[in-house]
């Protein structure tokens, strides 16, 4: 899709790309677009540019904006190639990551040429690109989760195969062998870190799918209704919170890795420059943010996001009732309790004179509905592992469960929920109830500093 310009990127109503109407039906399309993904390449026979662009006596800012169906050749009636479009490439730009992603500069009708057609109504351009852009949306929170896991499995393989070190048990003994870093404490953090990010990134995603799923399957308008608005709270959580974690555990790789990591003789280095874009395109993360406190909490008088709150509870009140889960489930409800408070008071800060303030802790907002979402995400996932674990060791006893993980594979698995879990919500959420703490303690300083005390 043909949206950015130099002076129109996330402000896509200052676009100035022009269409004129042709007496066929057809438009005129005259305007420079940058940063367009395959916007020129040579692996297909054509490309079919959606090109967002103003009627000629349309309304200014995105009120105005149309959507025209720009093909780089055009078919003749048989079926054979016919003009190519007045659509020239003028760049590749040059990124620091996603060297495979033929990213392009394009001129529209410099030869006054470039022909498109309308797609769907006048002016309401913007409609059709935020259904391509929700859907996009998704996909950039499993393309940052696709690279984080795959950082993450480089990292666990090669910690099990790196020797380097004693174990610290035999620091003292100058005859004990060298050991895989994997059994060092701090390597044993970041890869459990990293585990927890990414069990809890990929059941969020698989549940907003489920959501989904629901939408198209439910029998009545308020199922469907409250589905459909966990997808409208969560897409913008989806996009944001997997890009920005993803690229922390791809970073966290990279150190597993040591020095061999920031080399290109291994793939982490590769993946955390590709994963750094997630955070950026199709909307970047601030503008995600902004979008979640200013369009989503409010949505139906908050009722959308109440919602996901009781969808939350419900899996706490399951969790309730193992004991093995108890204090997982009790940490867990603090969280979602402390973020409906937070949610409620930066709400009401965003409808007062304090609003640019408020605004300022969008993004924190976002990262803590993420983290929380998380916390019922590890706490879901162990209400399913823990009865198969018992099955299996006989107990839920550590001793049990130790001893069935060291000889069942499912039950290591199991156990590598629970433990996983357990680390999340003891040694992880605690941070997110601090940045809760943060925000409504509601320092002004970010907005009321004066640009020269910046420096600079």
């Amino acid at each position: 899709m043909l949206l950015t310009e130099p002076q129109a990127g996330s402000d896509v109503g200052s676009l100035t790309t022009t269409a004129t109407r042709n007496p066929d039906g057809a438009f005129n399309i005259t305007g420079s677009k940058i940063f367009i993904t395959a916007g020129d390449q040579n692996l297909t026979e054509n490309i079919i540019h959606p090109v967002l662009a103003r009627i000629e006596g349309a309304p200014a800012g995105t009120k105005g904006i149309s959507i025209f169906i720009v093909p780089k050749v055009w078919v003749n009636p048989d079926g054979t190639p016919g003009d190519t479009s007045d659509v020239v490439c003028t760049g590749i730009e040059e990124k620091m990551g996603i060297h495979g992603s033929a990213t392009c500069s394009l001129t529209l009708g410099g030869r006054g040429k470039c022909r498109g057609l309308l797609l769907g109504e006048e002016n309401k351009g913007m409609k059709v690109m935020f259904h391509l852009m929700n859907e996009a949306r998704l996909g950039v929170g499993l393309q940052a989760f696709s690279m984080s896991s795959a950082a993450y499995m480089a990292a666990l393989n090669y910690a099990r195969e790196r020797i380097q070190g004693k174990s610290l048990l035999a620091m003292m003994n100058p005859a004990s062998p060298s050991v895989p870093i994997i059994q060092h404490p701090d390597v044993r953090r970041m890869l459990t870190w990293m585990k927890a990010h990414i069990d809890g990134m990929r059941s969020f995603i698989y549940y907003i799918g489920y959501c989904f799923d629901r939408v198209a399957v439910s029998k009545t308008d308020a199922d469907r209704d409250m589905f459909q608005g966990l997808i409208e709270i969560m897409t913008p959580v989806v996009k944001s919170y997997c890009s920005d974690r993803a690229f922390e555990v791809c970073t966290q790789a990279v150190q597993v890795f040591g020095g061999y990591g920031y080399t290109r003789e291994y793939p982490v280095e590769q993946l955390l420059r590709d994963c750094k874009i997630t955070s950026i395109y199709e909307g970047a993360n601030g503008i995600q943010a902004m979008y979640l406190l200013g369009r989503k909490l409010g949505m139906k008088k908050g009722a959308c996001f109440m919602g996901l709150l009781a969808e939350m509870q419900k899996t706490i009140a399951t969790a309730k009732t193992i004991d093995a889960l108890s204090d997982l489930a009790t940490k867990t409800e603090a969280g979602v309790n402390r973020l409906a408070e937070v949610a409620m008071s930066l709400g009401m800060n965003a409808m007062s004179p304090q609003v640019m303030s408020a605004f300022a802790f969008a993004q924190p907002f976002l990262d803590v509905v993420g983290d929380v979402i998380m916390a019922w995400m590890h706490l879901w996932r162990t209400v399913a592992a823990a009865p198969r674990l018992e099955k299996l060791a006989g107990s839920l006893t550590p001793d049990a469960r130790k001893s069935a993980a060291q000889t069942n594979r499912q039950a290591a698995y199991y156990e590598g929920v629970l433990k996983t879990a357990e680390f999340y919500i003891r040694a992880v959420f605690p941070i997110a109830m601090g940045k809760m703490n943060a925000i409504t303690d509601f320092s002004t300083a970010a907005v009321d500093m004066p640009d020269m005390a910046l420096g600079g």
